[in-house]
């Protein structure tokens, strides 16, 4: 199942692209559900990424091939740097190599994943290296941690696997590229397993006594780098710049989180004391890394594990104990790691929050009501936006789905409930924000919509407006859907006209409002009043109003929904319906926290947050 999958994706890639694929199509073309596939791949990277058309072996499975006594990078410079057929792996198709490679070459997104997916393999490198190298031979033998090398060696062969597969992207022959990759790698790997210092030094001629900082117990000794193995071993690199490699090449954000702090007789400090940092009681900082948890920890002179409970407050910390970690935490500038403590926990530290139009002040206030509830939790935000599309809303689902987020709310108005099955199959809480979808599986926070549109309505048949106009979304669904539902039955329960042909489909837009307007103004016997399905609509049935030289409210009354800031900014004032879109973030929040925690057992739930009538000059 999991290579027909793969197969299946390969060729839509092929077609379309990687990026115009979606899971959901995939599962079609490949007969299974979108669930199977995310069972499969919880990422979409993962599929095109199943097989290595270059056929090289990760570096630490390199490291199994060892022959005794032989250093970790000349085992894997040897083992990755011969013909895949040597290997007894067989030939690549050199065609499919070229379609994956251009495939590979177009997408951004398969670039940014195969540094994280390179970086991932630090981990497994470095202790492939500590367990067959020995406390003696941390390295390549020139003194660097394992940390570094492993850092370096991924470096090294992410760069020439890139440019092999770029290379055949752009037309070269599959056994030229490849031929000329293996000699690249080899002469990068060969270039870390030398014990000398770097040609290019000004300081190579000097003897050690009369070099910088030699012997300085606060010096690491990574400073004195190594070539750039990230150009293949076409340049050197000054002293220290090593150590500035970008956290994406040179292995994760955490590089030297294992490396023990040392003091003057060269043992590791047994508590913090009062060192300042770069002093001989305090780890030394490399620039441009990122404190670890591990320094903190030596610093404070207590474990990991307390630094862990001083932050997370999950324990008790006597308040010296904390003090001082946090004193440690201040002076080394750190910051947890939120990464890998997802990897701890199976939790990502995200809401996915999916609304169809950004530029609607209602949604970014919507979304700042989530954050004043997840902020404090501890939960960030990842914000995606579908112009009101279906497909748009399908794919960003995915996209949710594939970016590991731990809960998902969404101000949608097309999808379907087949839509969220994959959501629901994953294990994921979902709201929805605004219509009535009953689902298990789905809880529901919205305001009032059918109630408002009908307070709305009478408040119009009350000031004395008798033919009332509706300007609402494309196919009034979700939350439009309840608030045409709410004009209706208001209009029929007074008895005023409830002519179908005054409610006019249009975009939930300033331009979709004046164009709605513009054919309910055309009819023979036009509106004296407009309801819009919202305040940007409300705001462009103004404009259209003005157009026509008509007076608001004399001659047409305009009436929104929402409430946004710029309802009353216009002139006139737009009187509207307060949606509180701040709140039913906070409620949407609170209901997906409760979730996440286990606090309740209901299958489903609907939250309503009332609206509220807001008078002003248009009506």
């Amino acid at each position: 199942m999991r290579r027909a999958i793969a197969g299946t994706a390969r060729r839509l890639f092929a077609e379309r692209g990687f990026e115009s694929v979606t899971v959901a199509e995939i599962a079609a073309v490949a007969d299974v559900s979108a669930k199977t596939v995310f069972n499969h791949f919880p990422v979409k990277e993962q599929i095109f990424f199943e097989t290595d058309p270059l056929g090289w072996p990760a570096p630490e499975r390199a490291l199994r091939e060892r022959v005794t006594g032989e250093r970790p990078v000349d085992a894997i410079r040897r083992v990755m740097s011969r013909p895949a057929t040597d290997a007894g792996e067989g030939v690549a198709d050199a065609g499919a190599v070229a379609v994956h490679a251009r495939v590979y070459r177009d997408s951004p997104a398969l670039r940014s994943y195969s540094r994280e997916m390179f970086a991932e393999q630090e981990r497994a490198l470095r202790e492939a290296i500590e367990s067959g190298a020995g406390a003696e031979e941390p390295g390549a033998g020139r003194g660097l941690g394992a940390g570094v090398v492993a850092a370096l060696i991924l470096a090294a062969v992410r760069e020439v696997w890139e440019s092999t597969l770029l290379r055949i992207a752009a037309g070269a022959a599959f056994e030229d590229a490849a031929t000329l990759g293996r000699r690249e790698l080899g002469a990068a790997l060969d270039l870390l397993s030398r014990d000398r210092p770097d040609r290019d030094s000004p300081d190579r001629d000097r003897p050690d006594h009369d070099r910088p900082d030699h012997g300085s117990p606060d010096r690491d000794p990574s400073d004195h780098a190594p070539p750039d193995l990230a150009r293949g071993g076409s340049r050197r690199v000054p002293p220290g710049e090593a150590a500035r490699l970008p956290a994406n090449e040179a292995g994760g954000p955490d590089r030297g989180a294992d490396r023990p702090a040392r003091g003057a007789d060269g043992r590791a400090p047994a508590g913090g004391g009062e060192a300042g940092a770069g002093g001989r009681g305090v780890p030394a900082p490399i620039r441009g890394d990122r404190p670890s948890i591990t320094r903190v920890a030596q610093l404070a002179g207590v474990s990991a594990t307390t630094v862990s409970h001083a932050l997370n407050g999950r324990r008790p910390v006597a308040e010296e104990t904390r003090r001082r970690v946090l004193a440690a935490i201040d002076q080394l500038g750190y910051r947890p790691n939120v990464l890998a403590r997802g990897l701890r926990t199976s939790r990502s530290q995200t809401i996915g929050l999916i609304i169809p139009d950004i530029t609607n002040p209602f949604y970014p206030a919507l979304a700042r009501g989530l954050q004043d509830v997840l902020g404090p939790a501890g939960y960030d935000e990842i914000i995606s936006n579908t112009d009101g599309d279906r497909e748009m809303e399908r794919a960003a689902i995915e996209q949710m789905i594939a970016r590991q987020v731990d809960g998902l709310a969404f101000a949608v108005f097309h999808t379907h409930a087949e839509d969220l099955l994959p959501v629901i199959g994953a294990g994921i809480p979902v709201v929805r924000l605004g219509g009535r979808l009953v689902q298990a599986g789905v809880d529901v926070v919205h305001s009032d919509d059918e109630g408002g549109a009908a307070e709305a309505t009478r408040y119009l048949l009350e000031r004395g407006y008798r033919r009332i106009g509706f300007v609402c979304g494309p196919h009034a669904e979700g939350p439009a859907a309840e608030r045409v539902a709410g004009y209706r039955s208001a209009l029929l329960a007074a008895g005023a006209d409830a002519d179908p042909r005054l409610v006019a489909h249009t975009h939930f837009s300033r331009a979709g409002g004046s164009s709605g307007t513009a054919r309910l103004l055309d009819l023979p016997d036009p509106p004296d009043a407009v309801l819009c399905a919202n305040d940007i609509m409300a705001i462009g049935a103004l404009d259209r109003a003005g157009e026509r030289g008509l007076r608001v409210p004399a001659d047409l009354a305009v009436m929104g929904f929402d409430d946004i800031e710029a309802a009353s900014l216009v002139s006139p004032g737009l009187t509207t319906m307060a949606n509180p879109a701040r709140e039913i973030g906070q409620a949407c929040a609170r209901r997906l926290l409760e979730r996440l925690r286990g606090g309740t057992a209901e299958s489903s739930a609907e939250t309503v947050i009332p609206a509220r009538l807001v008078r002003r000059r248009s009506a």
